[in-house]
Parts: C-alpha cells; structure tokens; sequence
C-alpha cells in the first residue's frame, strides 16, 4: 500500500511539472490569437517556447528537489535533467537561426545580412539580454559537456553552473517578455511566475541547507 501510494505521488508530481511546463504554454500559445504564419515558422515558435519552458523547469527536476531524488533516486533526476538540458540548450542555440529562416523565403533582406544586424545591433535593451543569455547558454553547455576535460573541480563547476543559470534564466525571461513574438499579457505573467517560483524555491533550498547547516 505504501509503495502505491509512493508511486502515485511520483505520478502526480512528475504529471505537475508536464501540465506546467508543456500543457499551459502550449494552450497559451494557440489560444492567444498571433498572427499565424506558415507552418514551418509555427513549428518553430511553439518548438522555442517549449525548449525555453522546459528549460525553467530544470529549477525543479534537479538534486535540489530532495522528494523527487527519494521517489526516482539521483541517477535517474540526474539523467533527465542532463537529457533536457542538452536537448533544448542545443533547441534554444539555433534561436537566432529561425529568426533568419523566413528571409530565405522574401526578397526583403539577404539571411546573412540579417544576421549580422541581429548579433551587432545594440539599441535595443531587449537584443542585449538576449545576447546575455545566448552567451549564458553557450557557457553553460561548455562546462556541463566539458566540465572534466576542462578540469573543472565539482565545487567550481556547480557555482558556475548555478549563477550563469540565473543569470541566463533571469535575462532570458526579460528578453522575451520585452521584444518575444508572443509576449502578451497572459504569456509574461506565466513566465514571471514561473520564474519568480523557481528563483523562490531554489534560495529557499539554499537557505534552509545553510540554516541548518
């Protein structure tokens, strides 16, 4: 009976974290009226979207959610957050890159000046947080795929990880809401709460190690 009710309840938050992360964005996305464009470049929107969301979720299926490591055990929290982190890290790399794709179908500008443009433009408060967190990103996946070879002790590597993962999970929020394709009212609120409730439970774990430590 225990062992049940155990599973059930790893059901239901594992369940938790699929609704909130994948079903509310995606139900955001197509009921919030954009401007709908051809399938590829919806593809690729809802494919963005989905890796930055799953991304937020990492705050919560990592070492740090303790109930989640005692219902499925470190290795296996460890080898989803490492598979969700390299998947959608690599999605959310090639962001500049669907950016560029519709003008390989318009006479407007050439796709190679458009990207120079994007990576040189900085008159835009909302180009340079994304520039701040694509450059997070590219960290990130360097010392997490790299960290032996780089010889990277684990109490190094762990800071590192988790402040340019605030710093990628704050600038990259703020960058979407400020130019994002789909930053309505109802998307920004969603992302602001997420954030604010994994920033929240990430210091709250910290604080309550070092309290009782």
């Amino acid at each position: 009976m225990g062992l049940i009710m155990k599973k059930d309840n790893y059901i239901f938050k594992l369940a938790a974290l699929i609704i909130a992360f994948i079903a509310v964005p995606t139900l955001l996305y197509f009921f919030g009226n954009f401007p709908k464009r051809s399938i590829l470049m919806e593809t690729l929107s809802i494919v963005t979207i989905l890796g930055f969301t799953l991304l937020l979720s990492q705050l919560f299926s990592s070492r740090l959610n303790i109930t989640l490591v005692k219902k499925i055990r470190m290795v296996n929290v460890l080898a989803i957050h490492k598979f969700v982190g390299y998947l959608f890290i690599s999605i959310l790399l090639l962001h500049p890159f669907f950016i560029i794709v519709p003008k390989f179908f318009d006479n407007t500008v050439a796709p190679a000046d458009a990207f120079i443009k994007l990576i040189t433009t900085f008159s835009s408060l909302g180009v340079i947080l994304g520039l701040i967190a694509y450059f997070c990103m590219v960290i990130l996946l360097i010392t997490s795929f790299f960290r032996f070879k780089l010889r990277l002790t684990y109490r190094t590597w762990r800071s590192l990880h988790g402040y340019f993962t605030m710093l990628f999970i704050i600038t990259a929020t703020w960058h979407v809401i400020n130019i994002g394709r789909h930053s309505n009212t109802l998307f920004s609120i969603y992302y602001i709460l997420m954030v604010a409730s994994g920033i929240f439970y990430l210091l709250r774990t910290y604080l309550f190690k070092t309290s009782k430590k």
